[in-house]
C-alpha cells in the first residue's frame, strides 16, 4: 500500500503544482539565480534523505512538484539576461 500512497500523492502534487504555477507567479530569484520549484523540492528530497525520513506520501508529493517542473521548457538554474 505504501507504493499507493507515493503513486496517488504524486498525481495529487502533480496536478496541483501545475494549476499554482499557472494561477499564482510566485519566484524565488535574484539577478542570478532562478529557484524554480523543481529545484526546492529537490532540496527538499535532499534533507529527507539525509534525516532519513520516509514516508510514502511526502516522497510522493515532493516527487510531483520536481516531475511537473522538469516537464516545462524553461527550468534551468541561471537566469536568462532577457528576462
Amino acid at each position: 500500500m505504501e507504493f499507493a500512497y507515493y503513486s496517488v500523492s504524486m498525481i495529487c502534487c502533480f496536478a496541483a503544482t501545475r494549476w499554482i504555477t499557472e494561477n499564482i507567479k510566485f519566484h524565488v530569484r535574484n539577478n542570478l539565480f532562478w529557484l524554480h520549484h523543481w529545484i526546492v523540492a529537490s532540496i527538499a528530497m535532499a534533507v529527507l534523505l539525509t534525516l532519513q525520513i520516509d514516508h510514502p506520501w511526502l516522497w510522493g508529493g515532493l516527487s510531483g512538484v520536481a516531475l511537473e517542473g522538469l516537464a516545462r521548457k524553461n527550468w534551468s538554474i541561471m537566469r536568462n539576461s532577457g528576462k
